[in-house]
């Protein structure tokens, strides 16, 4: 198996990083379930939330890659195996990754 190449330090503890990993990772089911109604009361109070917290995250980035970064941030893909390496520089891709990662612990009081 390779070594994970590791192009920065985070600025914020690795557990709130992987904490909002998954809730990258769970957007998709979520919005399933808020598009559906599958679900009511809490958990689809909860669903809407959260989804509203990534929403909110990525105004800031270009819409044409903002599902490709969620995406790459739920699958902990990197620059080189991303759909936005075509378009973009690796220190954009990252910074924008940071910057997105960042917002979303904040706005939800991790850090």
């Amino acid at each position: 198996m390779a070594r994970q190449r590791i192009y920065f330090k985070w600025e914020i503890p690795s557990t709130v990083v992987k904490i909002v990993n998954s809730i990258c990772a769970d957007y998709d089911r979520r919005e399933k379930i808020i598009k559906y109604s599958t679900v009511t009361g809490a958990v689809l109070e909860k669903s809407i939330e959260l989804n509203a917290i990534v929403d909110k995250a990525l105004e800031d980035i270009e819409p044409g890659i903002r599902k490709e970064i969620i995406s790459d941030i739920a699958e902990g893909r990197g620059y080189y195996r991303s759909g936005c390496s075509v378009i973009m520089e690796k220190n954009a891709y990252y910074r924008r990754r940071r910057k997105l990662v960042h917002d979303i612990a904040v706005t939800m009081s991790l850090i």
